[in-house]
């Protein structure tokens, strides 16, 4: 629940009022939770989040950018009581929070200092991958690594971190690891050192990771019992060098160990909505869809991602559009008679064909659709797939149970499974297969010759504008 007070800069008429949510949005279009009517305020200017014990703001890529005590939010930032936040002409100061927030709808809460016209809404009310659509798991880990981008330890986050390093997630424990070497929370030493995080880790099935995870938590106590330090040299290899240059500020990803640290410390980014539909892709309640045949999209935003493994590559998305699911045998049968009314899709029964009959699909879908539609880039399906954070599976990077059931970061779901899918290297004409039984987000399988007729699902992409 957040209490906030409003009112213009420079003026001591203020307005008060309640929204009982875990997340509002902040902005001059109607559809927001807290509307500022003034044409200096973005149409979704930002955002505010809440978790366990803290509550965070996220610009959402304003104009004017949104300032906390006076410093612009260039990242998630935590909010701590009675901290101002200015938003173009507008001050308001957060007075109360409970972490937890509510599950009733936000209140009505009459902030317009002044009457104003209201503008024309072209936003999207989903216009971050941040925080719209993730599950309560990934919120859970997220806020983790929200916490991350703070200096230093402070007792509102070691409660945080206690009930953390308890949570039934391996994932979170582990973050909840690096999180307190990161803030230096030595009060929450003794809860580290009384966790069963050991027991939990013989969920990992690979011996030298399950090993690698122990170290790592071995290792952050000797840092916060002051008996190693990061600039400390030892002979030999040393293992947790990884996290003794992540503790330092000096990270550099290279290899799957150093991608694991990076990902479990770092904040998936956030992604500005298109400005423009390519033909054939409209909007409805903020979700995306091919006009015709109704199938579903997902938006991946023009942002820096991590690509492959041992190296590790920088690529940043052009921006484009992927099925959100395969498709499906009955819009295959639908593409070959189209009718007026769309396909209701099932994901089990997913279409299979050979690269030229996906190939053929896509342009006969394109004629359809009147839209630009083909396979995947082996990058295009990897970022679909892996997100901003460089994780290794759709998931995350850990063991999980419901994994079938959880989509990408993106949004982008049943990536991994029985069945894998066809992309294509448009450079070279290379054919290679990707997601399937091989659940890590970087493998690639090339088709060699005499394998062209292999069957394997379809997931098509349209180039953004």
């Amino acid at each position: 629940m957040f209490t906030i007070t409003v009112g213009l800069i420079g003026e001591s008429s203020m307005k008060t009022g309640t929204l009982a949510s875990r997340e509002i949005a902040i902005g001059r279009d109607p559809a927001n939770d807290l509307v500022l009517d003034n044409g200096s305020v973005s149409r979704t200017h930002c955002r505010l989040v809440a978790i366990e014990g803290a509550t965070i703001v996220l610009d959402e890529g304003s104009k004017n950018g949104t300032w906390l005590n006076g410093r612009p939010v260039a990242h998630p930032c935590v909010l701590k009581f009675e901290d101002e936040l200015v938003i173009g002409p507008y001050v308001l100061r957060v007075q109360s929070l409970v972490g937890r927030g509510l599950s009733t709808a936000p209140q009505e809460l009459g902030v317009r200092p002044y009457p104003g016209p209201t503008p024309e809404s072209g936003e999207a009310r989903e216009n971050t991958v941040v925080s719209r659509g993730l599950s309560t798991l990934e919120e859970r880990r997220q806020a983790l690594r929200w916490l991350m981008l703070e200096q230093g330890p402070n007792p509102r986050f070691d409660e945080v971190l206690r009930a953390a390093l308890k949570d039934s997630d391996l994932e979170v424990r582990m973050t909840a690891v690096l999180a307190t070497a990161r803030l230096r929370a030595r009060d929450v030493l003794p809860a580290l050192q009384s966790s069963d995080l050991p027991t939990l880790l013989q969920e990992v099935d690979e011996p030298r990771e399950r090993r690698f995870l122990e170290a790592l938590w071995q290792g952050v106590i000797r840092y916060l019992q002051e008996r190693r330090h990061p600039g400390d040299s030892v002979p030999g290899r040393d293992p947790l060098k990884p996290l003794w240059k992540l503790l330092a500020g000096e990270l550099e990803v290279s290899d799957p160990a150093s991608m694991l640290l990076y990902s479990l410390t770092t904040a998936l980014s956030m992604g500005k909505m298109p400005r423009q539909l390519p033909p054939g892709v409209v909007q409805q309640e903020g979700r995306f869809y091919l006009e015709r045949s109704g199938l579903p999209l997902r938006w991946i935003a023009p942002v820096e991602h991590l690509l492959g493994a041992n190296p590790v590559r920088r690529v940043t998305s052009p921006g484009f559009f992927v099925a959100q699911i395969p498709v499906d045998r009955r819009l295959a049968k639908w593409v070959g008679n189209p009718q007026p009314t769309r396909v209701e899709l099932d994901h089990e029964q997913v279409w299979l064909g050979s690269f030229k009959e996906a190939e053929r699909l896509c342009e006969e879908l394109s004629k359809i659709e009147n839209a630009h539609i083909r396979l995947p880039s082996a990058d295009e399906w990897e970022m679909a797939a892996r997100g901003t954070d460089g994780r290794r599976y759709p998931w995350g990077n850990l063991p999980q149970e419901d994994w079938e059931e959880c989509a990408s970061p993106w949004g982008v779901e049943y990536l991994v499974g029985d069945v894998p899918e066809w992309t294509l290297e448009h450079e070279t004409g290379a054919q290679l297969l990707r997601g399937g039984v091989e659940a890590r987000t970087w493998v690639r399988h090339p088709v060699y010759e005499g394998e062209e007729e292999f069957a394997a699902a379809l997931r098509p992409v349209i180039p953004g504008v």
